[in-house]
């Protein structure tokens, strides 16, 4: 996909999107063991606002829109200090620093394949030995609308799930078998389905992922 243009995208309609995935701060609770949260694709800063004031007081998020950092910023003068501009495929941050890194409608985003992997990579490099992730993204969907779309566009992209949005935006639905692969070196430690409105207000399917990173990861990746 052309990263170029998805930034672009973020940054025309940064004012405009909402997203309403619930932050579990009870997972959070029960499993994170410091206060260092990485938030990828923090957007417009709604989830990294929330742990702040849940106190998770080591919490930074990045976006690689400016846009979307920019409102954050805007509507949340508090939240300027702790964001960063990056591309979620190369954080720029040191081997195992933080406790746990979320990653809220970033996946559906981001579709390929090959740069889901580069994130889910990446999220285990910053992890702490014992590091949890968590994500909150979009399921397949099996009503007419979404099956017309996923099966139109599925020889363009090579995968059923990517589809193009008449805005021009390329997004996907993602199988769950697709997030085991993604989600393969963490202990899953809760898993919940639930149904979302989107950013453009349309119903989907979607889930939540709560999972610990496995030691023999740390050994065979550092």
């Amino acid at each position: 996909m052309d990263l170029n243009a998805s930034r672009s995208y973020w940054d025309r309609v940064a004012s405009e999107k909402r997203f309403q995935h619930k932050l579990r701060t009870d997972w959070l609770e029960a499993h994170v063991a410091g206060p260092h949260i990485l938030d990828c694709g923090c957007g417009y800063g709604g989830v990294l606002s929330e742990l702040v004031r849940a106190g998770y007081l080591g919490a930074v998020g990045t976006d690689f829109s400016a846009g979307m950092l920019a409102r954050c910023a805007a509507v949340n003068p508090a939240l300027a200090s702790r964001l960063v501009q990056a591309d979620s495929r190369s954080l720029p941050f040191q081997d195992t620093c933080f406790d746990a890194a979320i990653a809220f409608t970033l996946l559906t985003s981001m579709p390929d394949d090959s740069d889901q992997q580069a994130l889910m990579r990446e999220i285990r490099r910053v992890l702490r030995p014992g590091g949890v992730v968590y994500i909150s993204d979009l399921l397949l969907n099996s009503d007419t609308r979404n099956l017309e779309r996923y099966h139109q566009f599925a020889t363009q992209f090579g995968t059923f799930g990517i589809f193009q949005l008449p805005e021009g935006v390329v997004v996907r639905h993602h199988s769950e078998e697709w997030i085991r692969i993604l989600t393969e070196g963490f202990t899953a430690l809760k898993y919940e389905r639930f149904s979302v409105n989107t950013m453009n207000g349309n119903e989907s399917l979607a889930f939540q992922y709560l999972g610990r990173l496995d030691s023999a990861v740390l050994l065979s990746e550092r």
